[in-house]
């Protein structure tokens, strides 16, 4: 796919019912990422109740069992790795309903061997591990709180174990998010996890609507473009509220709730008057969150696949 043809693409409304949907299942998190407003989080951490998680999957499946489920939306799952139901139980669920693609964000910080093998027996499409790094030292600045060398330990065992399963899911994604810290890194960074047959995700950095510093977003209003997030993406957190989109992590916009509500429904009102909005770029329009944001630009990421070494750019 050429880079005009996919930003076309990604702009699309995606008519009646979202393409990606992600859930709050957890939304602690056990380390302070330097490009990360987790820390500032002003709304009430929580779980997802399975309630609450059953209606959204069962939904999802009755509408398109294609939809990408993201199961976390701003968390670090494993911290409900040994919870009653647990992460893997919220996995299992979602592929008991034929959903074909589940998947998993993680810092891997936690993720033991007993939680590798239970990522792999949930039936996980693919998970994606944020490392950002090729050195303790950078690690130490970006994903503070974390240790490199154990993380490293065990993303490369779950590598392992999936090599003497053979077995082809899940697919393991690392993730660099680069930045001014760590770009001198980047392609060591891909070398290093081709050679141990990971995929190598290289993504820009975020604001998250402004709540951070991304220098790398540099347009205006005046070259803007419909979000693909907002266009295409659903993001639910664990009480149920629907929000903006990925990067409203303080649910600054609610747009109604799954609790009172379908997903069809809820995106068929509120958020649908946000996207014409995009479509018909009245930006000013929008709340105020997505009028001032500038992620919009940086939805994308690269991939570069095992072995090949061939690039692609992909959205979200």
């Amino acid at each position: 796919m050429t880079k005009e043809s996919f930003l076309e693409n990604r702009i699309k409304d995606s008519g009646n019912f979202p393409k990606v949907v992600l859930l709050d299942t957890v939304n602690y998190c056990n380390l302070r990422c330097s490009m990360c407003f987790h820390g500032k989080m002003k709304r009430e951490k929580g779980y997802m109740p399975w309630d609450l998680f059953t209606k959204i999957i069962d939904e999802i499946a009755e509408k398109d069992k294609n939809t990408r489920v993201w199961m976390v939306f701003f968390g670090e799952p494993f911290m409900m790795g040994r919870k009653n139901p647990s992460i893997f139980d919220f996995i299992k669920y979602a592929k008991s309903k034929g959903m074909t693609d589940v998947v998993l964000n993680s810092n891997a910080t936690i993720m033991d061997e007993e939680m590798a093998q239970k990522t792999i027996e949930s039936g996980l499409d693919a998970i994606y591990i944020g490392i950002d790094s090729f050195s303790t030292e950078t690690y130490s600045k970006t994903r503070v709180g974390g240790d490199y060398d154990r993380t490293v330990k065990n993303i490369e065992y779950l590598l392992k174990l999936k090599s003497e399963l053979n077995t082809d899911s899940p697919k393991v994604f690392v993730q660099f998010v680069e930045m001014d810290i760590n770009r001198a890194e980047k392609e060591d960074f891909i070398k290093f996890w081709q050679e141990k047959g990971a995929i190598v995700k290289i993504r820009p950095m975020v604001s998250w609507a402004g709540k951070v510093n991304a220098p790398n977003l540099i347009l205006d209003n005046e070259n803007r473009w419909p979000c693909h997030w907002a266009m295409q993406t659903m993001s639910i957190v664990n009480t149920g509220d629907v929000v903006t989109c990925a990067v409203d992590l303080d649910a600054s916009f609610v747009a109604g709730n799954i609790k009172e509500n379908t997903l069809e429904e809820v995106w068929n009102s509120k958020l649908k008057t946000l996207r014409q909005m995009h479509i018909d770029h009245e930006f000013s329009k929008l709340p105020d969150n997505c009028k001032n944001c500038k992620d919009w630009q940086a939805a994308s990421s690269e991939y570069v696949e095992v072995q090949t070494k061939k690039q692609k750019i992909c959205a979200e």
